[in-house]
Order: structure tokens, then C-alpha cells, then sequence
């Protein structure tokens, strides 16, 4: 371990019987650092006058929050050459002074997010600079889940829709329970799509709003791998096709009940709506990315928060979402 990895190490975690449980690590460390790290410390002490109301669609339900601290993710920058120009801020050389994390199976660092959505908000960034792909880490994103246990949600924005990151491979984590689609899954009656995987259920969902896909099963890696089928026939059916390698826009949310993997693809075929770019009053500031789609629209904007309805929510899900219809 390098001397700066050492120095900035709350804990780490190598998995195992002995180990201590991850779960009680990752609040230890947010506890930590809200008493060490002013800028955590703010950050939740401006969650305390969040707004939220809750709002009943077609079919599902949403909870719009106001939070205007996530301003900086709901509108980053996200162009190539934006990228190039600012030092990436999830490498260890560029972690603001004072926050500290758990070394992760020596692979991720599990951070907690400076801006959080909810508490227990993390961040859990791959300790090299890679692009933000999923494409051979999706077992590690469900062991992660399974590590973290049945009290955490693991989630992943692709770098087209929602990664304010895309130059940096990381994934985040809330307290399970917080996002409706959650709830509404267990009451939803899905079609069974094929699965060339022995031992996996996959599931398209209906009547939710968004095109949603679930994939369930027992063991990680069969669930990976038709995770991974199912992306390559997305990025087949695709028309236009995108570009050679490029990953198909998704976001993903996992979670694991001591038994069962259970992993939620949202496929995307917008990053934003149309409204996000206008330049009058007509201007939505609201940028979908997976705590949207699953259920908890972020509106950094109050105007926004006080007049988004039903409606304006069911028509930003048809914009930004791919329909396999």
C-alpha cells in the first residue's frame, strides 16, 4: 500500500468470516467524517431542509426532492473536451484534503458522497483511472451489494446518462428502501423474456412508466452474464447502432436479500429532456440518472420542485427512456 492510500485509510475490507461487517465499516467511516470533514459535515447538515412530497402517476409513484446542493451533479459538465480540461475528482491524488475511505478488496475505494442525495449516500470509486464502463464489472458491482447486505442498494450511471464521472469507473450506494421502484417491483406483473442462462429470471416489467428489465438469481455470476447478454442484444437492436465498443445508455441498481441477487436495467435512450436545454422558462433542471429512474427526482431548482406534475413526470420517463416496443 502507497503512503498516501495509507495515510487517507479509514479501514479495509478483504472479505471473509472474520471480517468486520461492511455495512457497520461504511457508517463508522460517514460518522468519521461528519465530525472530521467540514464539507460532509455541510452537506448533511443541508439535508436536513430537503423538501420532498410525494406524487401518485400512471401506474407508479415518484418523490420529488428539493435539494439545491445537488446543482453540481444535475448539471455537470460531461462533453469529452470538458473532461480533458479538469483533474479527475475521484483519483486519490485529487480527493479533497480530509476525506478519508475504506480500501475496498483492494480494488475501490468507498467514499462517502460529498453531495448525498439521502444519508448514507457513498461513492464507490475503482482505485485506477479507467472509463466508466460496465462491461466486465458487473460481478463486482453485485458482490459489492452482497457484501454491503440486505441494507444497501448498489447503483451504477452509465457515462452517457448520469455519471458525473464518465472518465472514472465508480458506482454509489444509498439505504435500501429509499427509491419507490423498490416497493413497486414486488407488485408488478412482468413478461418473461428468454434467459440463455441457467438459474436466472429475467423479467420485463409493465405498467411502471420507464422500461425497466429485472434479472434474479442466485449465484453472481450467472446473473452477470445475463446481465451481459442482454446488453449485447440491446446495443444489437440498437438503431443507429452507437459507435464500435461503446457501452448501450443504462442505468442499473442491485441488491441482494442473503439469497437472491435482484438487479433493475433501466436502457436509456436520452441523457436528458428536451426541457433541460431550453433557455426560457420552459427550463427543467432536472437530469435523470439512476436515482430518477428509480423513483426519486432530484430538482435542484425550486421553481422546478414546486411545479413539476404528474404528467411532466410521466413524459420526461417516455423521453429519456428506450422502449423495446
Amino acid at each position: 500500500m502507497t503512503r498516501a492510500l495509507r495515510d487517507r485509510t479509514y479501514a479495509t475490507f478483504e472479505g471473509g468470516k472474520s471480517a468486520s461487517s461492511l455495512e457497520g465499516l461504511c457508517k463508522g467511516l460517514l460518522a468519521e467524517q461528519r465530525a472530521s470533514w467540514p464539507e460532509l459535515r455541510q452537506a448533511y447538515d443541508s439535508l436536513r431542509g430537503t423538501r420532498y412530497r410525494d406524487m401518485a402517476c400512471n401506474g407508479f409513484s415518484v418523490r420529488l426532492l428539493f435539494n439545491p446542493g445537488r446543482a453540481v451533479n444535475t448539471t455537470a459538465a460531461v462533453s469529452p473536451e470538458e473532461i480533458r480540461e479538469r483533474p479527475c475528482f475521484l483519483c486519490v491524488a485529487n480527493l479533497p484534503a480530509g476525506q478519508r475511505y475504506i480500501l475496498y478488496r483492494r480494488e475501490f475505494l468507498i467514499l462517502g458522497n460529498p453531495r448525498p442525495v439521502v444519508p448514507f449516500h457513498l461513492t464507490i470509486a475503482h482505485l485506477d483511472h479507467q472509463p466508466q464502463a460496465i462491461a466486465g464489472h458487473m460481478e463486482a458491482f453485485l458482490r459489492i451489494a452482497a457484501d454491503l447486505g440486505p441494507g444497501f442498494t448498489t447503483l451504477y450511471n452509465g457515462p452517457r446518462c448520469g455519471a458525473s464521472a464518465p472518465d472514472h469507473l465508480h458506482f454509489q450506494a444509498v439505504p435500501s428502501g429509499q427509491m419507490p421502484i423498490e416497493k413497486e417491483i414486488d407488485g408488478t406483473k412482468g413478461s418473461t423474456l428468454p434467459s440463455l442462462t441457467a438459474g436466472v429470471s429475467v423479467f420485463r416489467m409493465a405498467g411502471l412508466g420507464r422500461e425497466i428489465i429485472l434479472i434474479e438469481g442466485g449465484d453472481a455470476r450467472p446473473v452477470a452474464d445475463a446481465f451481459e447478454h442482454y446488453v449485447r442484444a440491446l446495443k444489437d437492436g440498437l438503431a443507429p447502432p452507437g459507435q464500435p465498443g461503446e457501452e448501450p445508455m443504462l442505468n442499473a441498481a442491485a441488491s441482494f436479500d442473503g439469497k437472491t441477487w435482484r438487479l433493475l436495467v433501466f436502457p436509456r435512450r436520452a441523457h436528458r429532456p428536451a426541457a433541460f436545454y431550453r433557455k426560457d422558462d420552459g427550463k427543467v433542471l432536472v437530469s435523470p440518472a439512476i436515482m430518477e429512474m428509480a423513483g426519486v427526482i432530484v430538482t435542484p431548482a425550486e421553481r422546478d420542485f414546486d411545479r413539476l406534475d404528474a404528467g411532466a413526470i410521466e413524459s420526461l420517463y417516455r423521453e429519456v427512456s428506450l422502449s423495446h416496443d
